[in-house]
């Protein structure tokens, strides 16, 4: 009876042998398609949104500012602490442009908009690289940047600025999204 077995349970001896049970385990399973149509064209980015993750920097810091900071917004060194940064504030402490988190959504009731920093609360901080940016104004491509002192509002005129090393990438009319080019690294 143990001979019987032997036989049955026979391993193949050749190569082709083996070819042949393998193929016969590999059996392939049609499955469903996911997504069958695609976009022509890529969506358009959202202001904090980093356009390019070529040659970047970002950075954490906490939130010292009361009311919070929006994306796409200039932020300085914090007289608080080190590692605080605030909305706005002057040349010579910008650190760089707080970073869009889709995730980022408030309780309901909180007087901040979705996507804004609340304080204390760790923010993302461009320092070197490109992101979205709209300005109030109309830039034209290698303008400077320029912010507001108190909302930290990106622009290519007035305000605090210029940011050394940082430029518009396009020439845009007024309130139309853009790219900010940071070369710095703090």
């Amino acid at each position: 009876m143990a001979d019987t077995q032997t036989q049955t349970n026979e391993v193949p001896k050749t190569k082709s042998e083996l070819v042949a049970q393998n193929q016969q385990n590999l059996v392939a399973t049609p499955r469903a398609v996911i997504q069958s149509t695609f976009p022509e064209q890529m969506r358009q980015g959202l202001p904090g949104m980093i356009n390019r993750m070529v040659d970047y920097n970002a950075v954490t810091r906490s939130v010292a500012t009361a009311a919070g900071i929006p994306p796409a917004r200039a932020v300085s060194q914090s007289v608080a602490a080190d590692i605080d940064c605030s909305l706005g504030g002057t040349v010579v402490g910008f650190v760089g442009i707080s970073i869009l988190d889709p995730t980022l959504v408030n309780p309901v009731g909180s007087a901040l908009a979705d996507g804004v920093y609340p304080q204390y609360s760790n923010i993302g901080v461009l320092t070197k690289g490109e992101i979205f940016a709209t300005a109030t104004v109309i830039t034209a491509a290698g303008d400077p940047v320029h912010f507001g002192a108190a909302d930290g509002v990106l622009t290519n005129t007035g305000g605090i600025g210029p940011v050394v090393g940082a430029r518009w990438k396009y020439s845009r009319p007024a309130n139309e999204l853009n790219v900010v080019q940071l070369g710095i690294q703090r």
